[in-house]
């Protein structure tokens, strides 16, 4: 099973997933990883970057006013609208667009190509085959890929089957099981808010560090920096994520 496209955009929903995200991915937070990505990746001022999977522009934004040309995609029409807004309300020039990361056509235009915030596990490994295929011919001879996925290995330790999120008398529930042949989670999750219920399941796959070396590589890619966290940190089967800088072979 992989998650449909309209799953994708129930789960979100513009106005649940800002609500119920907000202090999780705030202004400091986004400011911080750009200078992460921006510092790993050596990409300088007039450098073209793709955001794939933009959401609703937080990154992207944050790029732009450092002088970088900014191209943004995601398949949610009113995050793109948002996002739209938001640039234009700062004057910057950012070419958002609305689409499916796995149709983009381009070569050999961008200097970085960013996958954030596990974006790439809503792909199964046929459409992650694919679209690893996309991003090596969409990147410059000389330029970086950067990603960012959850670590298998340390997620089955922390799997839980039921976590709530509480804001004020609002919830999200994410109710998780695990596919070992397929290694891919189902999270049948409710959103309750002002007394309303939503339901969005989705699935993930997930991958462990082996596994996605292996899948980069076999697309003619490889990984020239990894880290475990956004702060640095050297990659270890405790670390909750995978976060690679990558290049062409």
């Amino acid at each position: 099973m992989k998650t449909n496209l309209d799953e994708i955009n129930e789960l979100h929903n513009i106005e649940l997933y800002l609500y119920f995200y907000e202090d999780f991915i705030d202004d400091e937070r986004t400011k911080k990883e750009c200078e992460f990505i921006i510092k790993e990746c050596g990409i300088e001022p007039e450098n073209k970057i793709l955001d794939l999977a933009c959401g609703h522009g937080r990154h992207s934004i944050k790029l732009a006013k450092r002088q970088f040309k900014v191209t943004g995609i995601d398949i949610n029409r009113r995050f793109i609208e948002h996002a739209e807004r938001n640039s234009r309300e700062q004057g910057l020039v950012i070419d958002f667009k609305i689409g499916n990361m796995l149709n983009i056509e381009y070569n050999n235009e961008y200097d970085c190509i960013i996958l954030l915030f596990n974006s790439f596990g809503f792909l199964d490994r046929e459409d992650g085959i694919k679209f690893i295929q996309k991003i090596r011919s969409a990147i410059r001879s000389n330029g970086k890929v950067f990603f960012d996925i959850k670590n298998r290995d340390n997620i089955l330790r922390e799997l839980t089957s039921c976590q709530i999120t509480e804001k004020g008398k609002d919830l999200m529930i994410d109710r998780l099981s695990f596919n070992p042949r397929k290694g891919t989670t189902t999270n049948n999750r409710i959103y309750i808010k002002d007394g309303v219920r939503y339901d969005t399941p989705f699935t993930m796959q997930l991958y462990n560090f082996s596994e996605f070396e292996e899948l980069l590589s076999n697309g003619g890619l490889k990984i020239t920096k990894l880290y475990g966290d956004w702060n640095g940190k050297e990659f270890s089967e405790d670390s909750r994520r995978i976060i690679a800088i990558i290049e062409k072979k």
